[in-house]
């Protein structure tokens, strides 16, 4: 059978991981290789290797060598890319030549990638390739340029000479060059795996999306009690404060921080309070809360939509950040914002469990959803996938 890699470039936690083993467990089934390439093969390992996939580090772009480089605003995906370091040649030459040697060796029959535009400009025809994603990482192809819709400020690159450096590059490898910039992602398949309400390119994308990839939720009606699901990682910077908001809160409450020590836990338990040792089934977990605290992440924010829960999130990345602006400019979640106290964070946590307008919004949302189809993502992509392959 076919040999298929698939790329992860971009993004700092697991979210992207995740959709790409459900779309290699279902091609798996069918009998082909799988192989991944990973931008982090230290927190990938344990679920990559647990399903008994072979890992390869991928080529890392590493933070350019200015001042704060995190914190430029990036107003366009151009933005995002110059950012990475693509708007230098001698970084954007060397990046791409390390993916053609890998893919080389590899000689993959198809690549699916997420959030992967290094490799897109790497393979840029050569191979079949299916791009998978949220609003946010797979941006219109169909589009001119990318417009200024992820933050304010001003622009780090011109896009025409983005791509004029984009297309000197294809032509010194004998490749097709770009019409249009946001052709970065044109390949023979891209679906863009989340629901309308967190895309941010909804009003001028033409291609509709496919729904998510993950294990579709039901609506559910709020629960007469208050109870509060929080979902964090260890590492991240809210997840302190998050916790003693909640235990302030003294109402039922279950918590996951993934990756926290015993002893970090343990001074938090309480009889109020039931800290999980392992991942909770959301299909369990969120119809029993009224409220879910979490950092953004899109499969936790889509199943709380599709379940019709309220959401307050701490997001500090860019595709949570806009994810965040996106459900609270609809009333379905409260973003919270770096240098929030104690104090105002368990008010606010109290004002979300008794806005009964709020529940009633995210339970009305969830309805609509349930009537879209929103379940055959993974259907899709799997059947593109054996087209390409046959």
């Amino acid at each position: 059978m076919a040999k298929i890699v698939f790329g992860w470039e971009f993004g700092a936690s697991l979210g992207h991981i995740y959709p790409l083993l459900r779309v290699a467990d279902a091609l798996k089934e069918k009998g082909h290789d799988i192989l991944f390439v990973c931008r982090d093969v230290d927190r990938s390992f344990d679920v990559v290797k647990s399903r008994g996939y072979p890992m390869i580090q991928a080529p890392f772009w590493k933070n350019l060598p200015i001042p704060n480089v995190r914190s430029i605003s990036t107003p366009s995906y151009a933005d995002i890319l110059a950012r990475q370091g693509f708007a230098y040649r001698k970084t954007l030459q060397h990046m791409v030549s390390a993916w053609d040697d890998l893919l080389r060796i590899l000689k993959p029959d198809l690549i699916i990638a997420d959030h992967s535009p290094g490799l897109n400009i790497a393979v840029r025809k050569a191979i079949p390739m299916i791009n998978i994603g949220n609003g946010f990482t797979l941006p219109p192809t169909d589009i001119d340029v990318y417009p200024p819709i992820l933050a304010k400020g001003k622009r780090l690159v011109a896009q025409d000479m983005l791509m004029k450096q984009f297309n000197e590059l294809h032509l010194e490898r004998g490749r097709e060059p770009y019409r249009r910039l946001p052709q970065i992602f044109d390949t023979e398949g891209q679906f863009v795996c989340t629901l309308p309400h967190l895309d941010p390119y909804a009003d001028i994308r033409i291609a509709p999306v496919c729904g998510p990839l993950e294990d579709c939720m039901e609506a559910a009606p709020p629960p007469e009690a208050p109870y509060v699901f929080m979902y964090m990682a260890n590492e991240a910077e809210d997840s302190e404060l998050a916790l003693e908001a909640v235990q302030k809160l003294g109402c039922q409450a279950s918590v996951y921080i993934r990756g926290a020590s015993a002893e970090r836990m343990q001074k938090y338990a309480s009889k109020h309070m039931t800290l999980l040792g392992k991942p909770a089934d959301f299909s369990d977990i969120i119809p029993k809360a009224s409220l879910v605290i979490h950092s953004g992440g899109s499969g936790t924010a889509t199943s709380c939509l599709m379940t019709g829960r309220p959401q307050v999130m701490f997001p500090r990345q860019s595709e949570a950040l806009m994810s965040g602006r996106l459900l609270t400019s609809q009333g379905l979640a409260h973003s919270i914002g770096k240098g929030v106290g104690l104090d105002d964070l368990t008010h606010l946590l109290k004002q979300a469990l008794d806005d009964h307008a709020m529940q009633d919004r995210c339970y009305q949302a969830a309805l609509e959803i349930a009537q879209g189809d929103w379940k055959n993502a993974l259907k899709k992509v799997t059947d593109r996938a054996t087209e390409l392959l046959s």
